[in-house]
């Protein structure tokens, strides 16, 4: 995994952007240090299996996958060799924003899905 996060703000416009260019089963916690607004997520799934985006949006421990895992909040699932962009115009507030990527949708699953990239868009 290689997060990135990087961010601009002036008197009228904040922003954060978050990219991982290599996301899997492995938890990334807390990835903007902080509570935020996601308004858009790109999200590229370049394998040959599907892929599962979990996020987790409330403060707290955040444990991915096992039979002690956490409940994500939100699920999004892209087929194999697919990329799309997922908008959220009103925006969607979170306190802490923390994901994983599995190649199913059980919150128990630990499978590792091969190379998707996920970039978050937030002020």
């Amino acid at each position: 995994m290689a997060l990135t996060v990087t961010g601009f703000a002036n008197n009228s416009l904040s922003y954060k952007i978050a990219t991982e260019s290599n996301a899997s089963d492995s938890l990334s916690s807390d990835i903007f240090g902080g509570g935020g607004t996601l308004y858009a997520i790109d999200f590229d799934n370049q394998s040959s299996n599907s892929a599962h985006l979990k996020l987790y949006l409330r403060s707290g421990t955040v444990t991915a996958g096992g039979n002690s895992g956490s409940e994500p909040d939100i699920m999004f699932k892209l087929a194999a060799n697919k990329a799309t962009t997922i908008q959220l115009p009103a925006g969607l507030a979170f306190s802490q924003l923390s994901f994983w990527v599995t190649d199913a949708a059980a919150t128990s699953d630990t499978g590792d899905p091969g190379t998707v990239v996920v970039t978050f868009f937030c002020a």
